[in-house]
């Protein structure tokens, strides 16, 4: 009986172990850029205290603005919108984030396409005392990771358009190859499939 459950344990967790880790959404990693620049701008804060954040963004990327609150309001600032003297004016504008998809390989035969993501956030913030801006901070925050041709349709919005990007090309061989060498495969098949049996 021990054994027969050992069994069914390790037959349960081995499909576990070669599950492949799920690629994050264009989204969320636009919104993990996000917060890589609110740790900036809280290395020069100088940690938690009440602060009048506006946040201005172009229209395509105001959805965005509702990540950038809960963002500073997670590392602990206490969030005003009264213009209160003894209160610290940040100013955080997004001025681009962009999906680039670049050098689309061949991930060995049979196995798909593969391509190189680019993620890019762009924009500032700026902190203002006593009326002078004192710190005005501009900043690119990317990442690039490799991911499938066939798994876009599932990291992109259709509803958000800066999530989005232009497929480049498939690699030519890998398209010419693979159907080739498919056909030739059931063609050699056939043939010794005839040849043992006349034998």
């Amino acid at each position: 009986m021990k054994t027969k459950l050992s069994i069914v344990s390790i037959l349960f967790f081995i499909p576990i172990l070669f599950l492949n880790a799920q690629t994050e959404s264009n989204i969320d990693v636009v919104y993990n850029l996000i917060e890589r620049s609110v740790i900036k701008a809280d290395s020069l804060l100088g940690g938690k205290q009440t602060i009048n954040l506006s946040v201005t963004t172009a229209p395509p990327l105001e959805i965005l603005k509702p990540k950038v609150l809960q963002l500073f309001s997670n590392r602990g600032y206490l969030l005003k919108t009264s213009g209160n003297e003894s209160v610290i004016p940040v100013n955080y504008a997004i001025a681009s984030a962009t999906v680039e998809y670049n050098n689309s390989f061949s991930d060995g035969f049979f196995s798909g396409i593969g391509l190189e993501r680019k993620i890019t956030l762009k924009g500032s913030f700026t902190i203002v005392k006593s009326d002078q801006i004192i710190k005005p901070v501009e900043f690119t925050e990317s990442v690039t990771d490799t991911i499938k041709l066939d798994e876009i349709s599932t990291l992109e919005n259709r509803s958000i358009p800066f999530t989005q990007g232009e497929i480049p090309p498939q690699p030519l061989l890998s398209t010419f190859w693979e159907p080739i060498i498919v056909v030739g495969t059931l063609i050699v098949t056939v043939i010794l499939l005839f040849t043992v049996r006349s034998k």
